[in-house]
């Protein structure tokens, strides 16, 4: 845009902040179609499923359906549903908490760590080639100021809590 269009360029309140999330929204569409893509040829599993495992496998000694809802930031009836196909596939199993019979735990099967461990390494190689000719500096950067915006909407998100 030459300079002196821009020069004329009225700020609006709220502008920068609806790009920024347009921005956020366009890399994460792109990023994810083409992750799940990948990882459903290879290996028949979605994004989400992928996710689920992954959740699993840091938590080894498993994890009440209610947290992985948590740590996912999805609703229980999506966990419930990706469970629910995660169970048929024999990736994860699930059984009653010992400590709240109203909860159940699920954690992942011999099967479903291995296909989690090579999934996972398709993962990484798949996200370094798309994002290989971006300089590395680049990267640490976008990652240094998405953390901290993240780091401050939470903070303000605490405080918002506690007026209520």
């Amino acid at each position: 845009m030459p300079a002196a269009l821009k020069e004329n360029i009225v700020s609006v309140p709220g502008q920068v902040e609806t790009r920024l999330w347009l921005q956020l929204l366009s890399l994460h569409g792109e990023l994810f179609a083409s992750l799940n893509a990948m990882l459903s040829s290879e290996f028949g599993l979605s994004l989400a499923k992928f996710d689920v495992l992954a959740q699993l496998d840091r938590y080894r000694d498993g994890l009440a359906l209610g947290h992985l809802s948590q740590n996912l930031k999805v609703s229980g009836g999506n966990v419930s549903g990706l469970v629910q196909r995660l169970l048929a596939d024999d990736l994860i199993s699930r059984e009653m908490s010992s400590e709240d019979r109203r909860s159940f735990i699920v954690r992942l099967t011999p099967k479903g760590e291995v296909l989690f461990r090579k999934a996972a390494a398709v993962h990484k190689k798949h996200l370094s080639t798309r994002l290989e000719n971006i300089p590395t500096h680049e990267l640490d950067t976008a990652l240094s100021v998405l953390r901290s915006l993240s780091s401050k909407l939470r903070s303000e998100s605490k405080k918002q809590s506690r007026k209520k």
